[in-house]
């Protein structure tokens, strides 16, 4: 290759690795041309934005979920499903990273993963989302997080009035004075998934099997741009991204994320009565742990009791391990299976220590806030 093409091959692949806005990203896919090398480095730089922007969800929906002091009640089981699904999603992503002899990077430093934070990439930008527990406002921001690109309608089945929806909260508690339907959200999530599967059907890659994983956490490997396509339309399909995924094109039993919060925050069940959608039984917040939301930077050793220390610095290096153990999963060099397996009896550990610091008042708090684990990387 003459060396000038060579450079510029060069500095194409480094300015995608640089890049961390996923916006950016994917418009600098498209400047890629008939070099099949280069193609197939962006998908991965791709792959790996969507695989952060998966999990940048889950410590939010963990927190909210453990502020439920019933965890079998419909709405924390409601909310352990969305948070089983991103997980998939997670798994899924790291099997086609794995399949065209990627590594996947679960947490990178580079996007700021550090909570009360943006989503990584500038997705959603207006969006600020916090660790706090199950509340209106954390619920507005998981719908927006989850927003499809059309809402279906909603009636209450009582007024047989059209269901609205509040906008987004901001960073004092209150509501903007947006409304979801009228908010020009960012699509890039959606965006972000269509471009890595045009670049899987443009390449056609072989796909290596070795190092991906199929099970209760990843459903099937990626053996083809086929198996790619499939999964990808059922990422979009459960959660974020999507053209289409009212009620009426999941099924009942199969609720999209939006709408499985939109149940939550409206405290309703959706039913379906000839060819409308009601919310109609009821569906009662639950009682919760009445937790802080959590200041930037987590809470300081010299802030804390030794004991509420203890439970914050072990919740961490829990966290961390989970982390570590999740990415060792799908490495090059990697465990496997057996990373994996020990990946999921440590994230079983993270409650171990996250409800005891629910459980234990801040000092001195007129409302009567508890702690709550801050997710950070040791």
């Amino acid at each position: 290759m003459p060396t000038t093409q060579l450079k510029f091959k060069n500095a194409f692949q480094e300015k995608a690795s640089k890049l961390t806005n996923t916006k950016e990203l994917i418009q600098h896919s498209r400047l890629v041309e008939d070099d099949n090398e280069d193609k197939l480095h962006v998908l991965k730089e791709l792959l790996n934005n969507a695989v952060i922007l998966e999990f940048a969800t889950i410590p939010i929906y963990l927190q909210t979920m453990w502020s439920i002091k019933d965890n079998n009640c419909e709405v924390a089981k409601s909310i352990r499903n969305v948070f089983q699904e991103e997980m998939l999603h997670m798994a899924m992503v790291c099997n086609m990273i794995a399949g065209i002899g990627g590594e996947p990077k679960i947490y990178n430093s580079k996007n700021g993963l550090k909570f009360p934070s943006g989503l990584p990439g500038g997705v959603h930008p207006d969006l600020y989302l916090y660790l706090e527990g199950l509340s209106d406002c954390s619920l507005r921001n998981f719908m927006e997080i989850e927003l499809p690109e059309k809402i279906a309608d909603i009636y209450d089945y009582d007024t047989k009035e059209l269901v609205k929806i509040g906008g987004l909260c901001n960073t004092d508690g209150k509501f903007s004075a947006n409304h979801i339907q009228n908010y020009e959200h960012n699509t890039t999530i959606g965006e972000l998934y269509d471009r890595i599967n045009e670049l899987f059907q443009d390449l056609q890659p072989k796909m290596n099997v070795e190092r991906q994983l199929a099970g209760p956490l990843s459903w099937w490997v990626m053996a083809d741009a086929d198996s790619v396509s499939k999964a990808i339309a059922m990422i979009k399909e459960q959660g974020e991204g999507s053209e289409n995924v009212s009620p009426a094109s999941t099924g009942m039993d199969n609720l999209a994320h939006f709408y499985r919060f939109w149940e939550v925050f409206y405290q309703k069940k959706i039913a379906q009565e000839g060819d409308k959608y009601y919310f109609k039984d009821p569906m009662p917040r639950p009682e919760i742990y009445n937790i802080a939301r959590i200041p930037e930077g987590g809470y300081q050793e010299s802030e804390v009791t030794p004991e509420v220390w203890y439970l914050l610095s072990e919740f961490d290096k829990s966290y961390t391990n989970v982390v570590q153990l999740l990415e060792d999963t799908w490495a090059i060099n990697g465990r496997g299976q057996a990373a994996l397996v020990n990946a999921i009896e440590a994230m079983f550990k993270l409650e171990k220590y996250a409800i005891p610091l629910m459980n234990t008042p801040i000092p001195n708090n007129e409302q009567g806030l508890h702690y709550g684990p801050c997710f950070r990387m040791i």
